[in-house]
């Protein structure tokens, strides 16, 4: 098709221009009225490629580059741009059809034909299109000439019956085109007027009558749209009236229509992309359980909802649980996971897919690794596809043999979903350490190495979730199974101590084993343990019962005393209207005259603020409700100077070195947890969570370590969460001894390399940020600036590991500042691409970013 590039030229408009109407010079009229147009034109293309090189997965650019070389006529650029595209998005039915129509005028040998061939087959498996498959027929008749020709075409339109046959309001058409083509072949095989024909002539004619025939009785008992009309055609082809069996086959056709014209007459009066009335034409089909129909109607949902996931995954499904076949089943799969990329469901699937046929490990393997740059949004997904990945090489693997390679890929892939998750999402991406409890699993079920195991356990468990029981109950299941009964007791033992939401469930563990492995002694002893435990823990429970009563109790005497607060300010502001009125009806009657006496109005409000005293006043000893008349409360006693502090720890500056400040921290919060958050860090020889005279936390604690090495790995923790509340850590230093306060310094320097963000959302967490900015570069720290509580403050600092200008190719504009200078100002735009099968979508996310000459 190469050489015949020059038989077409494409105008602005996108309609075709032949040489014949192209001036002497060889150019057309349009092109020679403006050829500044040209310049704009191939200025624009060139702006186009780079930003399609640059951006690959955005669906505008290549749409809006494929219209420009259209425009151009640039066909071997365009035919380059459309199979780029091809490669990464579905074509739409009027993408397919322009290219369609764009390259059979270009065919003219056998090659260009066999080319033109795959073209139509890939354009037919994108999405189910009436006018695709009418194109593809009609190319097909056109090489009726060469070699077994009338097969061919044939075989074209029998693909197009199996494929869009179906179709109820569109099928027709297929049909229709088909019997055309057959009759145009009976036309051919009649004898001319006024001869004889031979034996095999008339073979051939009757062959050809009853394939004619055989057509029409196939249509006749599809339910499609005007099959009454089809219904004629046939008898008046056939000169005769229908047969009993046609016309029973019709009959039930017919049935079959008018249960689904409202159905159909529905879908067709909607607006797209009725995926409603899809749904209802869905479950009508699948409670007739016709696979063939089924597999129709889901094909014509998905052109008008190609990046609805659940209708993927709801097809998918019948495939895959119902017809059972892998020659549908994957092919499927795969155009599913190249319209909804984002979806770790549908990738989950393909997997299990390929696994569940047979496919060998590259081939999963590879569907695998492209899931991974899918660029799905959230922890979670990436969680579900690693996790589906790991349970099929886990799989793999046969624990009979001597062959470790299965079992190497395992472990090298449990630690790569590991380390992945842990580096783009945190702790939030694997909440439950979930990889890692199956890697446990793997370790101490399968490979008897229940060390690793429990390393991999003792790293869960120092994530915040000491105190939850089913993970330490899950911990337990696993020692049990597969460990020894001294790690056993050691663990319960460890969780009898930490558990605070379901203690009940660990002394239940604790005892029960003791019953079942334990001696008498050691049954007794785990008794006792856990009777003074759940006393512990029910006093605290009580505590909370008490003060939560109190709490109620105060409210509800709030409430009480708002309620007499406003009848007495009814009743005052009724008396002084009455006065004001009698005031003034007596006026010229009556002098004013000063009393000794209040007045009636001084009075009220004395009353009103000796009633509020009295239900402001906390309960005397033994009563409830309100308190007795005269009640005024507890006399005030004297606060003494150390009132508000518990026990006073005397400060030893020789333990300065190795020692940590932490402050800001949950008034809830118990020394168990605090020391879980830095257990991992060495050592602790000593804690004191500082309480006041009630025994109540103020927030801050002291940590001392074995040695000063611990302290650097516990200062790294600085501003991390502990139940949702960033802890404040520092070094312990004795303030009442320094000279003078410690200020903090901005840097005199320029730092080229770090940004400050405003202007985010209250929402976004670091994470988002991250993923925001690393695409311009490799990033060294990005810290998201947060009040005390957690909450963020919409600003964030983005640390570089090279220049900002290096990374971020943007315009810089030098402004002053009153604060800091210089300043450089950027404007930066985030394009987000939502996959689309016409149009994308493109967000854009402005930030204020403003490069600082001072240190973050």
């Amino acid at each position: 098709m190469a050489e015949n590039v020059d038989k077409m030229l494409v105008d602005e408009d996108g309609s075709d221009v032949d040489e014949e109407d192209m001036d002497p010079e060889g150019k057309s009229d349009s092109d020679s009225s403006d050829s500044g147009n040209e310049e704009q034109l191939e200025l624009k293309i060139s702006e186009l490629q780079q930003k399609v090189t640059e951006n690959p997965y955005m669906y505008d650019l290549h749409t809006q580059l494929i219209t420009a070389l259209r425009q151009a006529g640039e066909l071997e650029q365009l035919r380059k741009a459309r199979e780029k595209m091809s490669e990464i998005f579905p074509l739409s039915e009027e993408l397919w059809l322009e290219w369609l129509r764009d390259e059979v005028p270009l065919v003219s040998t056998e090659g260009d034909r066999l080319k033109m061939e795959e073209l139509f087959q890939q354009a037919t498996k994108d999405y189910l299109s009436i006018p695709v498959w009418l194109e593809y027929v009609q190319f097909a008749i056109g090489g009726m000439g060469a070699e077994d020709g009338v097969q061919n075409v044939r075989a074209v339109f029998e693909k197009s019956i199996t494929a869009a046959g179906l179709h109820t309001s569109q099928g027709a058409n297929i049909w229709e085109a088909y019997r055309e083509f057959e009759n145009a072949v009976l036309a051919g095989l009649m004898p001319p007027p006024g001869t004889v024909p031979t034996k095999e002539q008339e073979e051939a004619f009757t062959a050809q009558n009853k394939r004619v025939q055989t057509l029409f009785r196939r249509q006749l008992a599809v339910p499609l749209l005007d099959m009454e009309e089809t219904l004629r055609e046939f008898e008046e082809w056939s000169g005769v009236q229908a047969e009993s069996v046609v016309r029973q086959a019709y009959s039930k056709a017919a049935e079959q229509l008018d249960r689904l014209r409202p159905l159909e007459t529905a879908l067709l009066s909607a607006d797209p992309p009725r995926l409603n009335e899809y749904q209802a034409l869905i479950e009508h089909e699948l409670s007739n359980d016709d696979p063939a129909r089924i597999q129709c109607v889901f094909e014509r949902a998905l052109q008008d909802n190609c990046l609805n996931q659940d209708l993927w995954l709801q097809y998918t499904k019948y495939l895959v649980y119902k017809l059972r076949i892998h020659s549908l089943v994957c092919p499927v799969y795969e155009r599913a996971v190249r319209n909804c990329p984002w979806s770790s469901q549908v990738w989950q699937g393909y997997l299990l897919a390929q696994e569940r046929h047979g496919e060998i490990f590259d081939t999963v393997k590879g569907t695998f690794d492209r899931a991974l740059t899918s660029g799905m949004a959230t922890g979670s997904d990436y969680l579900l596809l690693w996790t589906a990945y790991c349970d099929y090489l886990r799989r793999r693997v046969d624990w009979q043999t001597d062959d470790t390679e299965p079992l190497e890929t395992l472990r090298a892939a449990l630690q790569r979903a590991v380390d992945h998750v842990m580096e783009h999402f945190g702790t939030e991406g694997d909440p439950a350490g979930s990889l890692r409890q199956f890697w446990a699993v793997v370790e101490g079920k399968y490979c008897k190495n229940m060390e690793k195991a429990r390393q991999l356990w003792n790293s869960i468990m120092t994530e915040g979730h000491g105190s939850t029981a089913s993970m330490w109950l899950e911990y337990y299941r696993l020692e049990r199974m597969c460990g020894d009964s001294k790690h056993c007791r050691k663990l319960l033992q460890k969780a009898l101590n930490s558990v605070t939401d379901w203690p009940e469930s660990i002394t239940e563990a604790y005892i029960n084993f003791e019953r079942e492995e334990g001696s008498l002694e050691l049954y007794d002893q785990a008794v006792v343990k856990c009777e003074a435990q759940m006393k512990r823990i029910t006093e605290r429970r009580e505590k909370a019962a008490e003060k939560e009563a109190m709490q109620e109790e105060q409210q509800k005497n709030q409430k009480s005393a708002k309620i007499i607060m406003k009848k007495a300010d009814k009743q005052q502001h009724k008396h002084h209207q009455q006065q004001q009125q009698h005031q003034q009806q007596h006026k010229q009657q009556h002098k004013p005259h000063k009393t000794g006496h209040k007045s009636q109005v001084e009075m009220q409000a004395g009353q009103k603020r000796k009633l509020q005293q009295e239900v402001n006043s906390p309960l005397p000893p033994g009563f409830t409700g309100e308190p007795p008349p005269g009640y005024k409360g507890e006399p005030p006693t004297k606060k003494s100077k150390d009132e508000g502090h518990g026990i006073i720890v005397q400060h030893d500056s020789s333990k300065d070195s190795r020692t940590i400040f932490v402050s800001n921290l949950s008034y809830n919060l118990e020394e168990d947890v605090i020391k879980e958050m830095f257990i991992k860090c060495g050592e602790i020889t000593d804690m004191r969570l500082v309480r006041n005279y009630k025994g109540k936390s103020k927030g801050f604690a002291y940590i001392e370590f074995k040695d000063e090495f611990c302290v650097l790995e516990a200062l790294k923790q600085d501003r991390e969460l502990i139940e949702g509340r960033p802890m404040f850590v520092s070094k312990c230093e004795d303030r009442s001894t320094s000279k003078s306060k410690a200020q903090f310094k901005f840097a005199t320097e320029i730092e080229k390399n770090k940004l400050f963000v405003k202007g985010l959302p209250f929402t976004c967490n670091k994470e988002a940020v991250t993923n925001i900015f690393k695409q311009h570069g490799k990033l060294k720290e990005v810290r998201l600036v947060t009040y005390r509580n957690g909450t963020s403050k919409g600003i964030a600092y983005v640390e570089f590991e090279t220049e900002v200008r290096e990374v971020i190719n943007l315009s810089a504009a030098v402004s002053p500042h009153p604060k800091y200078k210089p300043e450089v100002c950027f404007s930066l735009y985030i394009k987000h691409l939502l996959f689309s099968r016409i149009t994308a979508f493109e967000v854009f996310v402005c930030f204020q970013v403003l490069l600082f000459p001072n240190s973050i």
